[in-house]
């Protein structure tokens, strides 16, 4: 018992995740760590990876103007109201600190494409002060770089904008930190401006800590997973690595992307097994898609659920919470908006169907409109089992097509259709003979 005890005293953990950052070179009215990647903000990528540490606490320095965002639930939020670097915010972050945490782990909110294993290592790190590494193959690369005795210890952390020599150097600094907390708390108000910029850094704590007698670790990890996001276009490049990633665990759980590079798919993107998803597909936010599906190519998904060996475009556009049923088909450029598409019904060509149920085996022929809308309220449309919607058929809501019942082609249907009934709206054919002729001859003498 007194084992276990003296064991849970010496894991008391603390992340410190920095975001104050201005993010002016991003060029954008968004803060920066908000710009999101699959679909999430960087920021949340950063917490939602650190959960694997299972922390005692969670710190997060941020702007004043993100200092109340929903994304900051959970957290303790420090704000630096004028950044002045790494060191000066990890200052501020400190003050927070609970008395019992005796490890600290830090951060960036910029990167978002964390590996957890790498966060996991970093768990088992028994130095007083414990730096992440990466052996780079370009060294023009501005990061910064980890100086190491000859023992292989970090002994210094050099950035290369203030001293382009050190770029020789081929370990990188990844930014990330593990630190003894009283070793923390007692190094940071020996932390110095950089006469150059006037700021704090962080990575100054490893020339410190050396100093000072304390312990150093270097753990090596893949440049991939530490992508710094400064601009839109590192922007660019974090959504290609993570849309990489995520297709590549798609296509290992049994999904199949014909030209996966083509195709976006959202962090939170539920696909199962034997779907198809052909070229150039967008799958957005909160879309679930069961067994044997097909998706075609061009089509764009959003808030929906297709069912098991439900058919999908090309050239699909389905949004606000559709369902499409099993074995359903919904083709070329159909839009289906806050619908429900029921088993094996079809709506295979250049309509909209907006607010309808739409019943078992019904058939939706081309060109057909649910007029739901009349510039006040959205009204819905039932379309019943095994109906058949001719096509160019306009149908005003609200509005009840019976089960079995037929809607002639071309027709503007205004009242409810009773079951296995035929609903037409058409004139009667005239023919005038020989009208063109004289049409013709009119305008050709005019012109003359």
């Amino acid at each position: 018992m007194v084992l276990r005890q003296t064991l849970a005293q010496t894991t008391m953990k603390a992340v410190i995740i920095l975001g104050a950052g201005q993010g002016k070179r991003m060029k954008s009215s968004v803060p920066k760590v908000l710009h999101k990647i699959a679909g999430k903000p960087m920021l949340q990528w950063v917490i939602d990876a650190v959960k694997i540490l299972s922390a005692d606490q969670i710190i997060t320095v941020v702007s004043p103007e993100l200092k109340n965002h929903e994304i900051l639930k959970g957290t303790d939020v420090v704000v630096q109201e004028v950044p002045l670097g790494t060191g000066d915010a990890l200052k501020f972050a400190s003050q927070k600190l609970k008395s019992n945490i005796n490890k600290v782990f830090l951060f960036c909110a910029d990167t978002p494409l964390l590996n957890q294993k790498d966060i996991k290592n970093l768990e088992h790190s028994k130095a007083d002060l414990t730096v992440i590494g990466m052996k780079l193959e370009d060294l023009k690369k501005s990061y910064g770089r980890i100086e190491c005795n000859n023992k292989g210890y970090p002994i210094a952390i050099k950035e290369t904008k203030h001293n382009e020599k050190i770029k020789n150097i081929p370990t990188a600094n990844a930014g990330v930190y593990v630190f003894n907390a009283k070793m923390l708390q007692a190094l940071l108000p020996k932390l110095k401006t950089n006469p150059e910029s006037r700021e704090f850094y962080a990575t100054d704590l490893v020339e410190l800590a050396v100093k000072n007698g304390h312990t150093t670790e270097l753990i090596f990890a893949d440049e991939e997973n530490f992508l710094g996001v400064n601009t839109l276009v590192e922007l660019a490049q974090a959504e290609t690595i993570m849309q990489r990633r995520l297709k590549t665990e798609h296509m290992l759980n049994g999904v199949q992307f014909l030209l996966p590079e083509t195709s976006y798919v959202n962090h939170d993107a539920e696909i199962g097994t034997g779907t198809i998803i052909e070229q150039s597909v967008h799958i957005g936010e909160n879309v679930h898609i069961a067994e044997n599906a097909k998706i075609l190519g061009f089509s764009y998904l959003s808030n929906c659920t297709i069912e098991s060996s439900a058919n999908i475009g090309p050239f699909a556009h389905l949004r606000g919470n559709v369902v499409v049923e099993e074995n359903a088909s919904i083709g070329n450029f159909v839009e289906v908006k806050g619908s429900i598409i029921e088993k094996n019904a079809k709506a295979k060509h250049l309509s909209y169907i907006g607010d309808a149920i739409v019943g078992e085996g019904a058939n939706i022929g081309a060109g057909t409109i649910t007029c739901n809308y009349n510039g006040f309220e959205k009204f819905k449309t039932q379309i019943g089992k095994n109906a058949m919607v001719g096509v160019n058929t306009t149908l005003i809501a609200p509005i009840s097509i019976g089960e079995g019942a037929y809607i002639a082609a071309g027709s503007v249907i205004t009242e409810d259709v009773s079951a296995n009934s035929l609903g037409i709206t058409r004139t009667q054919q005239q023919e005038k003979n020989e009208w063109a002729t004289t049409f013709r001859a009119k305008y050709s003498k005019k012109l003359s």
